[in-house]
Formats: structure tokens, sequence, C-alpha cells
């Protein structure tokens, strides 16, 4: 096990972890517009009350209050839509967060240094019809290791997809014109 982290990390890395990290927050906060706008209220009252909840946590939460409303199931749909991008690098969230980082294998890329939480030794076999395959395909859950092209593209998939579910939002009036300023 390496004692330094540093030495796999290049600026690179940690620019694109804050990138991530950032376009992740971008979400939460339009979450707390989206339920400010359905319930009438400030963001910055939604901001207060739900500032301790994940990005999870947010993501029911709004979940729960569209269906409270009963909006259109058009709508509804679309935004579980656009949940699902930032749904599917919540591990990766979560490890750029909370875990030291070591090179990986090959070694142009980097993973998370799990004390605690050690690599599986078996992974299940994913691909094929009949659940059999030539080789390995990871799922974004079994993924452990990254290559700066990965956190890169991951980057670009949630700042397109915040932009595009923002659009969305304020065109059916889910996000309040106002409210920006809050």
């Amino acid at each position: 096990m390496s004692t330094s982290t540093s030495d796999c990390l290049t600026e690179r890395h940690l620019m694109l972890f804050g990138t991530i990290v950032h376009w992740l927050a971008q979400h939460e906060v339009l979450l707390q517009q989206i339920a400010a706008t359905i319930i009438g209220s400030r963001s910055s009252d939604v901001m207060l009350l739900t500032k301790d909840l994940t990005l999870a946590e947010k993501r029911i939460a709004v979940l729960d209050l569209l269906r409270h409303r009963e909006i259109p199931r058009d709508q509804f749909d679309a935004v579980l839509d656009y949940l699902k991008i930032p749904e599917t690098f919540r591990l990766l969230s979560r490890d750029i967060e909370h875990s030291a980082w070591i090179a990986g294998d090959p070694p142009s890329s980097i993973q998370p240094n799990w004390i605690l939480r050690p690599k599986p030794a078996i992974k299940p076999v994913h691909g094929g019809l009949d659940g059999r395959t030539d080789h390995f395909l990871e799922d974004y859950d079994d993924q452990v290791q990254y290559t700066v092209d990965q956190l890169a593209e991951t980057a670009e998939t949630l700042r397109h997809n915040y932009q595009q579910f923002f659009t969305y939002c304020r065109s059916v009036g889910l996000v309040a014109e106002i409210d920006q300023k809050s």
C-alpha cells in the first residue's frame, strides 16, 4: 500500500475532481430551486432546510414533491431522466470526497485507496444475452479505476446534463425566472 497519494495525482486530476464536484453541486442547487418553485418559496429558504441532505436525498425529496403536486407525467419522467446522470456518478463522487487515491493498473489510471473496502476479488460478468461475454464489461457501479480522459468525459457529461436540465426546467416553469438571485 502506498504511503503517499500525491505521486499519482496530477493537477489535471485535481482540477477534474473539482469540476465533477462543482457540476454535482450545480445539480443540487437546481433541485433546491425546483423545490422552491413547487412550494412557492425562495430558494434560500429551501437551501437552508435541505443543506444537510445529500444529492440523493434532495433527489428523492423533489421527486416526492413532484408526485404530491401531480405535475404532468411527461414532466416527471423528464426530471427523472435528467437525474439519472448525477445518480450514475454518485459512487465516483463519494470516492472523490472521501478517498485517498493511488495509481491504478494500468499506471495511466488512478483508483481510490480503500483501506476498509478492498476491491472485490470476484466481479459479476455483464454482457451478452445469456450473461456470458469474452471480456468483462464494467458497470459504473463496478468501475474503480479512472483515466484523465474518463474523468474529463464525466465532467463534460455532468456539465451538459445540468445545462439541458436547467433549460428544460425553465421552459416548463419548474424554476422561477426571478429565483436565480435568491
